[in-house]
C-alpha cells in the first residue's frame, strides 16, 4: 500500500508539474485580423515610401543580357530534401546532375541577376553564405533576383535545428559552401557572355499537367506555363520558364539525385526547341501537384510531365513582344510577418521562444525584379497556386505581365488561401507557419508592388 501511495504522488506530482509548466511552451492562437496588427501598418508604410517610376527617368540604352550554368553535383553522399520519410538517409547515386544557373541583365547603370538552383528550396543558410560571397566580388544581394526548382530529389544537409533537420537531413557547412560556390560562379561567368538582346514574355495553358492536392476539384489551379525568352544580337537564345506543379513526380522511395520532371523540361528545351539554355523556376506551387497517370513508373511519370508541357510551349504559345527600352529594376523588400505560430492543434501553437530553437528567427523579404512590362515577384514561401489569377488579372489591367515565384532565399512555410486555413492537413497545419489571413496578406503586398514597382 506505501508503494502505490507513492506511486499515486509521484504521478500528482508529475501531472502538477505538467500543468504549470504547460503556458511556458504553448498558447492560445492569435487570430486578430492582420490589418489590425503592428506588422501590417509596417509593411504598407514601407511599400508607400515607393516612388511609382516616372517614364522620364526610364533609361533608353540597350538591354543586355548573358547567361551561365554551373554543375553543383555533389562528390560526396548527401541526403535528399523534401521527404520527411527519407529520415536524413544519405545518398550517393546520381541519376541527373543538378545545376546553378544564372542570367546577367544590364540596361544603362542597372544591373540584376536571375539564379535558379536545382534545390528543394533556398534556404535561408544558403542565402546568408550567398550574400556574403557575393559581396566579396563586388555584387549586391540587392541586385539577385532568386528561386529554387523545388525538386525534392536534390541535396539536403543545409538546415540547421531540429526543422531544418526533419527536412533536409544532418546539417552540413560543405554542402552549404558547395551551393554558394556555384551560384558565385554561375553569376561571375553570365557577365562575360552579354550582349544586346531581346525579350519576349510567352504564355500557355498546360492544366492537364496540374492539379489542386490540397482540396481537389474543389479549389482552383494556377494552369498557366510561362516562359522569357532572351534573344542575344548574334542569335543565340535563353529561357526562363515556370510552372505551378511540384516536382514531386519522383516518389520517397526514389534515392537517387535528380533535378525532376522540371530537368527534363529544360533539356527538352534545349536540345528540341533550340534554346542554348533553359532555365526552371518554381512558380505558386503551393497546393499544386503533378498531375500523372498512375500506371506509369516515377521515371515514365517525370518524363510525361515534362514532355507534355514542352509540346505545349512548342505548339500552342502565344507570343507577347515586350519592350525592353523602358526599365530595368530590382528590389529586395523586407516582408513584415507576424509572430510565429505553428500550430500542433486548431486553435494552439508553440511559443515563438520554441520556435526559435526549433527552427531559427530567419528574416522574410521579397525580391522583384521588373524588365520592360514584366514583373517578377519571388516570395519566401510555396505561394499557393489559388492565389495567382486575381494577381495577374489585376497585372494585365494596368499592362504588366506578372510572373510570381516561390523560395527566394527565406522561407516562411505554405501560404495557402485563408478559407482553407483550419483544415487539418499538411500545407493548412504542420507547414502554415505565421498564422491566419496570411493569403490576403501576400496578395495584397503584391498588389501594392504592381502599383509602385
Amino acid at each position: 500500500m506505501k508503494i502505490i501511495k507513492r506511486i499515486a504522488q509521484f504521478l500528482l506530482f508529475l501531472l502538477t508539474l505538467i500543468i504549470v509548466s504547460l503556458p511556458f511552451f504553448i498558447r492560445p492562437l492569435d487570430d486578430t485580423p492582420y490589418q489590425k496588427m503592428p506588422f501590417y501598418n509596417e509593411m504598407m508604410q514601407r511599400l508607400n515610401s515607393f516612388p511609382p517610376p516616372s517614364m522620364d527617368e526610364m533609361p533608353e540604352n540597350d538591354l543586355l543580357v548573358g547567361w551561365a550554368k554551373v554543375n553543383m553535383t555533389p562528390t560526396f553522399a548527401v541526403p535528399t530534401a523534401g521527404y520527411g520519410k527519407r529520415a536524413g538517409k544519405a545518398i550517393n547515386v546520381v541519376h541527373d546532375s543538378l545545376f546553378a544557373r544564372a542570367f546577367f541583365l544590364k540596361q544603362g547603370a542597372s544591373v540584376a541577376y536571375i539564379v535558379s538552383c536545382d534545390l528543394l528550396i533556398i534556404p535561408p543558410e544558403v542565402r546568408l553564405q550567398v550574400q556574403q560571397d557575393l559581396a566579396a566580388i563586388g555584387v549586391s544581394w540587392e541586385q539577385i533576383f532568386i528561386g529554387a526548382t523545388h525538386t525534392h530529389n536534390s541535396m539536403g544537409a543545409w538546415g540547421k535545428r531540429y526543422i531544418g533537420e526533419l527536412f533536409a537531413g544532418k546539417y552540413d557547412q560543405n554542402v552549404v559552401n558547395l551551393i554558394s560556390t556555384s551560384i558565385v560562379s554561375a553569376v561571375k561567368n553570365a557577365q562575360q557572355n552579354a550582349q544586346i538582346s531581346t525579350l519576349t514574355f510567352q504564355k500557355t495553358d498546360a492544366h492537364e499537367f496540374v492539379f489542386n492536392r490540397l482540396v481537389k476539384e474543389k479549389g482552383t489551379i494556377d494552369p498557366f506555363v510561362r516562359l522569357l525568352s532572351f534573344t542575344q544580337k548574334g542569335g543565340k537564345r535563353a529561357a526562363l520558364v515556370t510552372f505551378s506543379a511540384h516536382s514531386t513526380t519522383l516518389s520517397d522511395s526514389v534515392m537517387q539525385l535528380s533535378r525532376d520532371y522540371n530537368g527534363l523540361l529544360v533539356d527538352n528545351l534545349e536540345q528540341k526547341e533550340g534554346y542554348d539554355e533553359a532555365v526552371f523556376m518554381a512558380g505558386c506551387v503551393g497546393s499544386m501537384g503533378p498531375n500523372e497517370p498512375t500506371n506509369m513508373t516515377d521515371w515514365q511519370q517525370a518524363k510525361y510531365v515534362a514532355d507534355g508541357i514542352e509540346n505545349k510551349i512548342d505548339a500552342n504559345f502565344v507570343t507577347d513582344k515586350t519592350l525592353t527600352d523602358k526599365q530595368l529594376r530590382t528590389e529586395t523588400i523586407p516582408l513584415s510577418v507576424r509572430e510565429p505560430q505553428w500550430r500542433f492543434a486548431e486553435n494552439w501553437c508553440f511559443r515563438h521562444w520554441l520556435w526559435s530553437k526549433l527552427y531559427g528567427d530567419y528574416a522574410a523579404e521579397i525580391k522583384v525584379l521588373r524588365v520592360g512590362n514584366v514583373l517578377m515577384v519571388g516570395l519566401p514561401c510555396d505561394f499557393s497556386g489559388e492565389l495567382m489569377k486575381p494577381l495577374e488579372e489585376y497585372a494585365a489591367a494596368k499592362g504588366t505581365r506578372l510572373i510570381v515565384t516561390s523560395f527566394n532565399g527565406g522561407y516562411v512555410g505554405y501560404i495557402t488561401k485563408d478559407e482553407h486555413y483550419n483544415l487539418n492537413k499538411y500545407e493548412t497545419r504542420m507547414m502554415n507557419w505565421f498564422g491566419p489571413g496570411n493569403g490576403a496578406y501576400l496578395s495584397e503586398v503584391v498588389l501594392k508592388i504592381i502599383d509602385k514597382i
